[in-house]
């Protein structure tokens, strides 16, 4: 089990940079490793990533040094299993609304006592059993794994201190874009009312000694945003690239 980079960053309080991928390809998540990002989140909710095709993904993000997280489509434990199998550094859950919701996604993150994983000493994740006993990896995979519940729904606002203060909890990720759509406010990302919510759960996390994670729009935004406490920041690589290759064009028609 390899150590967990951005696991140690936050925990000693520095800042992190992700890249949300939202193009499935490994020479992209190798191509951000190498400018420096620092974790990468990788999409099996809504982009359409298989566990084999994660499989690749997480070699290129390990291959540059960058900490491969994965978002399951769903709190199921079968799903969380096969991603971890194949590498998956840390887990972001959706919809985690409950503290009942948060507390089954650690049981299928971790391995007995602390929860219920099913045990595959030689899984990709463990090195296929070569580099150290069953005891040892099982015991690092626990330490290292992160669980990174994504609160995206209005149900979550009422029950902030049970959800993220759940034991296992490592990074509390919000989704401005969902909880704006169920508070009913569609496409009121901005909205004021929805910026105070993602700040009310942002002070609720770093309460409970929980780094807030986030999207970035952009550079000016990221930094509005470490002004406002969070500690990690993740940067969607599609409007990047569409962005940047929209600039060259224009500069070279013009």
């Amino acid at each position: 089990m390899r150590p967990n980079r951005l696991k140690a960053t936050l925990r000693e309080g520095r800042r992190a940079v992700g890249v949300l991928l939202t193009l499935q390809s490994a020479e992209l998540v190798e191509l951000f490793g190498h400018l420096g990002y620092d974790f990468v989140f990788l999409d099996a909710q809504h982009g359409g990533l298989t566990v084999e095709t994660a499989r690749d993904l997480i070699r290129a993000a390990e291959l540059t040094g960058m900490t491969p997280l994965v978002r399951v489509p769903r709190n199921d434990p079968s799903v969380i299993l096969e991603y971890l199998d194949v590498g998956a550094a840390g887990i972001i859950v959706p919809n985690i609304a409950t503290r009942a919701a948060a507390a089954a996604a650690v049981q299928a993150i971790k391995y007995p006592p602390r929860g219920t994983r099913g045990a595959s000493t030689l899984s990709r994740a463990a090195f296929y059993g070569v580099t150290q006993s069953a005891a040892d990896y099982l015991r690092r995979a626990n330490e290292e794994t992160l669980f990174v519940p994504l609160l995206e729904d209005r149900e979550v606002l009422d029950v902030l201190p049970d959800v993220v203060g759940v034991d296992g909890v490592d990074v509390v990720l919000i989704g401005p874009a969902d909880l704006a759509l169920s508070m009913g406010i569609p496409g009121g990302w901005s909205d004021p009312r929805v910026q105070a919510e993602v700040d009310r759960i942002a002070r609720a996390a770093r309460a409970a000694g929980r780094p807030a994670m986030i999207v970035a729009l952009d550079p000016e935004d990221g930094r509005r945003l470490i002004d406002r406490g969070f500690q990690a920041l993740l940067v969607p690589s599609g409007p990047v690239i569409a962005q940047a290759a929209r600039s060259f064009l224009d500069a070279l028609r013009a």
